[in-house]
């Protein structure tokens, strides 16, 4: 039980442990709050594990049914003059009756709105009750279906763009069908004194030398007693400033920051953050109050016409940024199970893969604080879709009504963080009406139009005027003009992998910001293993393929195999190849458009992380272990990117310097032989501007590449010194991997151990190709993997301690437990 204590504003948690049931049941049992019905069934050993072999098909049934929610709290009764009780629910999912003490108070049908109800008059001096009955969300959207049928991806819950519901949770082509429900975000009741803040807004006004701060106050008034507000901000260096005036005043103040130390993404300054408390008085008496940390920065999205047709360039503190990064589903299925520590260790991945961006996917929810003010910290800008995809709705006057409140909620919530750049529309639906999977009738494109060009535009003018929205992704500006063109706005591309194009085709596309494309591959052994028997381990094998929910997925990864790979010889080479041809199909992409910066302003990746134990898209598998791709991503998001266009025997080496300093240095190529013999040798100093692109060499190499024995036997490296570093090695090869001739490399390796790290130190025989490490028994994060070394020379890995999954890991561990293979040990 709580017991509730008198104070000028209290916020009493009713989290913590209530009771459930299905609807009908006898028996109440133990549920969490927060939590989901799937979490609080997986504690108390009713269900096996979901992600477990084919368990998440026996599941679904269970959503079916209608189940209850359940608990009491103590309540000492407070009848002060101007005290009123509301009870706040952040997220109920998502058809929900709630009754208190018997009575009736709200009822719900949107899982990303917070509600709030006056409940003063119903509170009872003593025990008082709370129950909350949740509708099945598959029988409301097998009815409303029924009823009107509306166009969605065909491996989702038939109806699930009916209800305001993550959709992924109906199943996606990367996710089961667990729509599951429950009490997912916080329940509390708040004990008020005459007034509150319902919303601060924070506005900057950025002058030469100095920023003006601004604050507009949102406040629910009970009583006319006088009301004064403070602001106190502290700056990253402890400097302090205040404004406090009456509440009729307040607005017309401002606090002035001289010499501002700025916000910027990361690689590009330092994410200087300030706090910000916003407090409600009545003399000195403090009623409310707020707390934020805000950077101070301008940042847009630039669409200003150029040669090519409109740019699409993040742009911060005046500096078009080249966005880099991937696209962000839910980190699970069971939302009972997120935890600030997953998220930080998820973006904290992404902060060491080089990534400034982070798209926040309409398919899923949004995230909560945490994830937010952890890409404030890290430096990673928000791509923020609303919650709506790949589908079409019903645009009626209750679902705009629903969905404003839904949006205006949210952004509210977040609006003050420095990392969020963009709020867009909506994923993939108006690219569905140029493409007829979404018929194009007056109806659909007259209720699209409404909602995502002009409702929505009005809202975010009012209430987040100072952040770029965007109608839909992919999208040319709105009014179905050329959707997915390459010369206006952002793209989607998927004529790699869906269209079985080669990975030389991302070179003929020109988009002005690539928003999404993927190649898919399998997770590692590891992750494997967590769901499957022995007996599964098999691309074909059933339980293998309910994990695969791309029903073509294992066809094209085996076509693009066989064009580029020799066949592996078991499982585990099978996995290796696969994240080998998913992390070179995105180096592809990556770089060209790098070489293009200007033209094209922004790469992020489908996906970056997965929901469930899968066969997908993503560079980081559900339990946080890297796959080749996002080791990749450390190289070919690099601050400065050294790349190779190879196109029969010519090949040209580029830099892409991505920082805000002009790069000076040389750069080296090396023509060599299977056995690293050197064959032709060059360099070249180079002086690459800040944030630009320059073709350095162009190589004709024809004499050396006479016959296709020659091609077959011959590799060019190069790299780029740039004092005592050496940035950016690889190789280029003039035949598919499939018919280079590699000689066994004979790797060896030593470890050697630092006081935070152990070194690695390896050298070949001969040159070795997409060299792996990888632990048996330890989970942890090489600073290197899947690179390629020549015969004679040594590349050093480190192995962070503190990314260990153990700490008890001894030298010996680490040398006891690492595997090193190359492409040739795959066949």
């Amino acid at each position: 039980m709580i017991e509730l204590q008198q104070s000028n504003l209290q916020k009493i948690s009713l989290n913590g442990i209530w009771n459930y049931r299905m609807v009908g049941d006898p028996d109440w049992k133990n549920a969490n709050v927060p939590g989901t019905l799937l979490t609080d069934l997986l504690s108390a050993n009713e269900i096996q594990d979901p992600f477990d072999r084919d368990n998440d098909n026996l599941l679904l049934p269970l959503f079916d049914n209608d189940y209850e929610y359940s608990r009491t709290f103590e309540w000492s009764g407070d009848s002060a003059q101007g005290r009123k009780q509301f009870l706040q629910f952040d997220g109920l999912d998502t058809l929900a009756e709630v009754r208190l003490n018997g009575a009736w108070i709200l009822d719900t049908d949107n899982m990303f709105r917070t509600y709030r109800v006056d409940v003063s008059s119903l509170l009872q001096s003593g025990t008082n009750e709370l129950v909350i009955r949740l509708n099945s969300p598959v029988q409301y959207m097998k009815e409303k279906q029924a009823k009107k049928p509306l166009f969605g991806i065909p491996m989702v819950v038939p109806g699930f763009t009916h209800l305001r519901k993550a959709h992924y949770m109906s199943g996606w082509d990367w996710s089961p069908k667990l729509p599951d429900c429950g009490i997912w975000k916080d329940v509390t009741l708040l004990n008020v004194s005459h007034a509150m803040l319902k919303d601060v807004y924070i506005h900057q006004r950025h002058e030469e030398g100095r920023v003006r701060l601004g604050f507009d106050l949102d406040l629910e008034r009970f009583t006319d007693i006088p009301l004064e507000a403070s602001v106190d901000i502290v700056a990253p260096d402890g400097t302090k400033w205040q404004l406090s005036d009456s509440i009729g005043q307040f607005s017309t103040g401002e606090i002035i920051i001289e010499q501002p130390d700025l916000w910027w993404p990361r690689g590009y300054g330092e994410q200087s953050l300030y706090k910000v408390e916003v407090a409600l008085c009545n003399g000195d008496t403090v009623l409310d109050r707020k707390q934020y940390k805000i950077g101070l920065r301008t940042l847009t999205v630039n669409t200003d016409a150029d040669e090519w047709g409109n740019q699409f360039a993040f742009e911060v503190n005046g500096i078009k940024i080249f966005s880099m990064g991937a696209n962000y589903v839910p980190e699970d299925n069971l939302l009972g199970r997120l935890t600030r520590e997953r998220t930080e260790r998820l973006i904290k991945d992404c902060a060491e893969a080089n990534f400034n961006t982070i798209r926040v996917w309409g398919g899923g929810f949004y995230p909560g604080n945490n994830f937010y003010e952890l890409c404030d910290q890290y430096g990673i800008m928000i791509w923020q879709d609303f919650m709506f995809s790949c589908g079409i709705y019903d645009f009626s006057e209750s679902f705009i009504e629903n969905s404003l409140k839904e949006i205006e909620d949210n952004v509210k919530r977040v609006r003050h963080h420095a990392s969020v750049g963009l709020y867009c529309g909506n994923n993939e639906i108006e690219m569905f009406f140029g493409d007829g999977r979404i018929e194009s009738t007056d109806e659909n494109k007259d209720g699209y139009v409404r909602l995502f060009e002009k409702e929505i535009p009005t809202l975010m003018a009012t209430i987040a005027p100072d952040t770029f929205y965007w109608p839909g992704s992919p999208s040319s500006g709105g009014d179905f003009l050329n959707t997915n063109s390459e010369d206006y706005g952002d793209g989607h591309y998927w004529e790699v992998w869906f269209g079985n194009k080669p990975f030389t085709e991302y070179r003929k596309t020109y988009f002005r910001y690539m928003s999404e494309f993927g190649f898919e591959s399998i997770p590692d052994m590891k992750t494997i293993e967590a769901f499957t028997i022995p007996e599964d381990r098999n691309l074909f094998a059933y339980v293998m393929e309910n994990h695969q929910k791309n029903p073509s997925g294992n066809q094209i990864m085996l076509t693009y195999l066989s064009e580029t790979f020799q066949y592996p010889k078991d499982f585990s080479s099978l996995i290796y190849v696969s994240q080998i041809m998913q992390a070179e199909a995105m180096r592809y992409g990556v770089e060209h458009w790098r070489r293009h910066r200007g033209r094209c302003m922004g790469a992020l990746y489908w996906q970056l992380n997965d929901c469930w134990p899968t066969l997908s898209w993503s560079g980081i598998d559900s339990f946080g272990r890297w796959k080749a791709l996002h080791y990749y991503s450390r190289n070919f998001f690099a601050p400065i990117l050294v790349s190779a266009c190879e196109e029969g025997t010519q090949v040209s080496l580029h830099v892409a310097n991505e920082t805000r300093d002009s790069v000076h240095g040389q750069l080296h190529w090396k023509l060599r032989d299977a056995q690293s013999s050197i064959l032709l040798y060059g360099s070249k100093e180079i002086a690459v501007s800040a944030l630009t692109s320059e073709e350095i060499v162009s190589l004709e190499l024809a004499e050396n590449l006479v016959t296709m024995d020659d091609k077959r036997n011959t590799y060019l490296e190069y790299y780029l010194e740039v004092g005592s570093e050496i940035i950016g090695r690889a190789t280029v090869l003039f035949v598919p991997a499939k018919y280079f001739q590699f000689k066994n490399p004979g790797l060896k390796f030593t470890v050697t151990e630092q006081t935070t790290f152990y070194e690695i130190s390896l050298t070949a025989e001969a040159f070795a190709k997409y060299v792996q490490l990888s632990l048996t028994d330890i989970e942890g994060v090489f600073s290197d993997n899947y690179f390629d070394l020549s015969a004679g020379d040594v590349k050093k890995v480190r192995l962070n301690k503190a990314d260990l999954d153990n700490a008890t890991v001894q030298l010996k561990d680490i040398i006891d437990s690492l595997k090193v293979l190359s492409i040739v040990d795959s066949y």
